[in-house]
């Protein structure tokens, strides 16, 4: 709320489709935008936006690191070229570890997943919806009919 409070009273406004995302118009026109994502903000815009909206939040709020041109947000590696940018999830789906089970286990097909076995599956499922989402829509049938097994 602090946030919000501080963006409104730099005249930046809420999108209506999405309450993560903020705009900033000066005479009528787009300079910028941020996305909020619990603790990470994302920014775009021109150097009046830096100095009238960045500048101003960071001075109210502790910024623990800044970085441009390439950097992960969220689990996306975004990076900036002078034609566009690129944003893949390669460090992320490296990170992703597999759902162990013992042979013996293995061999125990018709049984239920123990509750330990489910929050294993369901974090996994949850990692690949989210490369689904953002960088991998080739996954998003096969994310979902993982989600809808139990």
């Amino acid at each position: 709320m602090r946030v919000k409070s501080a963006l409104n009273s730099l005249s930046v406004k809420m999108c209506s489709l999405d309450n993560s995302l903020f705009i900033w118009k000066r005479n009528g026109k787009l300079e910028g935008l941020i996305c909020i994502y619990v603790d990470d903000f994302l920014w775009a815009g021109n150097a009046t936006f830096k100095k009238c909206v960045i500048d101003e939040l960071q001075k109210q709020f502790l910024i623990g690191s800044s970085a441009s041109e390439s950097f992960t947000y969220v689990g996306l590696r975004i990076k900036s070229f002078s034609d566009g940018i690129t944003i893949d999830q390669t460090q992320y789906a490296s990170s992703l570890v597999p759902v162990t089970i013992s042979s013996a286990r293995n061999m125990q097909r018709k049984s239920q997943l123990s509750e330990s076995e489910k929050t294993a599956y369901r974090a996994l499922v949850g990692q690949l919806n989210w490369m689904a989402t953002h960088t991998r829509p080739d996954i998003a049938y096969d994310t979902c009919e993982l989600s809808v097994a139990f």
